[in-house]
């Protein structure tokens, strides 16, 4: 055994394997996604309804492809979980057929991820975020244009601003950004923090400050 694979490198317990898994995820859009998706249905089957979280058989592929609206072939799923399974992003639940999959929760101070880099903390917000980039045209422009870093700057501070905390419009502050390019990825911001409010086990609510009643946006 390698002593050092359990070395924590910050104050919340983040492994250098935890890294190299979170990297993973914020290199790969599709694999972001998928595991964004389970992370997030599946705390919703645990913890929304009176399942033992402890006897939880996990989510199948074909019942995460259901979640995934069909977005991710079956075949190509297979192999995506069999490589999130290795990296340590998912943990089996049911070995067996069909084999039972859960996420593993990630949390990380940013300046140990070299891609985001600066202040504040790397979750299954940014995550989820960089998974947009696998549907959504206007993220992945972003993305491949400014990078995870600002992607996440972007997301910081539009989360910021549906809560009152900033003096100024949310596209001013990045002034060596298009403001055209800010305004196309917020629909997918808002997109994450609404499936964040709908996650038991995340602790925040957005959806009052979205203006979302009933699974849809007020217009």
């Amino acid at each position: 055994m390698d002593p050092f694979e359990d070395e924590t490198v910050d104050s919340l317990g983040t492994t250098v394997d935890d890294l190299v898994a979170i990297g993973r995820l914020l290199d790969s859009p599709r694999l972001a996604h998928i595991w964004f998706t389970l992370q997030v249905e599946g705390n919703l089957i645990t913890e929304g309804t009176d399942r033992n979280s402890f006897a939880w058989k996990g989510l199948t592929v074909s019942e995460l492809s259901e979640h995934l609206s069909g977005e991710v072939p079956q075949s190509t799923l297979y192999s995506d979980m069999d490589e999130l399974e290795e990296i340590g992003a998912v943990r089996i639940r049911t070995d067996g057929q069909p084999t039972g999959y859960s996420a593993r929760f990630f949390q990380a101070e940013a300046e140990n991820i070299d891609e985001v880099g600066e202040a504040g903390l790397v979750g299954p917000q940014i995550i989820g975020l960089v998974g947009e980039a696998f549907t959504d045209k206007a993220v992945q422009h972003f993305l491949e244009t400014h990078g995870q870093g600002s992607l996440n700057d972007a997301l910081q501070i539009y989360t910021a601003s549906l809560r009152g905390s900033l003096n100024q419009d949310f596209v001013e502050i990045f002034p060596d950004v298009d403001s055209n390019e800010l305004e196309a990825i917020v629909p997918a911001i808002e997109r994450v923090l609404l499936e964040m409010s709908r996650d038991p086990l995340w602790g925040g609510d957005y959806r009052s400050d979205l203006a979302i009643e009933d699974g849809g946006t007020d217009t």
